[in-house]
């Protein structure tokens, strides 16, 4: 049995390399509109940019409820970096590790909330390491003396 060819693609080959000009005008009238017609300069690649733009911008805002996690996340790392302090100190055992941490801790990026409460408690939370920070360095200063 032999297949032949049939007309219907033979008939849109010839019709896809009559269209298939220099100025690519068939396949932007594909797209859906005519890109020949609109100059490189306008404002019409602009809009394109700044939409991806904005996109990005969106992308890498955080909301509010993400912001109030991020403050309240760090008031419990402060919170349960203070009770170990607490009972290394309570057992005597080695508080350095629990110093650093603390200080890490203390030292990296506070997450601005728009609640004034939780700002109000945070930044007492970060008082009280700081003022627990301050003794135990004062108390290994004079143990050093």
């Amino acid at each position: 049995m032999r297949i032949e060819k049939t007309r219907s693609t033979q008939a849109s080959r010839a019709g896809g390399k009559s269209s298939a000009g220099g100025d690519g005008a068939a396949f932007s009238q594909a797209l859906g509109g005519s890109t020949s017609a609109t100059p490189v300069g306008t404002t019409g690649g602009t809009v394109g940019v700044g939409s991806v733009a904005a996109l990005m911008a969106l992308q890498g805002a955080e909301d509010p409820l993400e912001r109030r996690r991020k403050a309240e996340r760090r008031g419990r790392q402060l919170l349960e970096g203070l009770d170990r302090l607490k009972i290394d100190l309570l057992e005597g055992g080695n508080a350095g590790p629990t110093l650093a941490r603390l200080k890490d801790a203390l030292e990296s990026e506070r997450a601005q909330s728009d609640d004034q409460e939780l700002e109000s408690i945070i930044d007492q939370i970060e008082l009280r390491v700081e003022v627990e920070l301050a003794k135990l360095e004062t108390a290994q200063r004079r143990s050093n003396l």
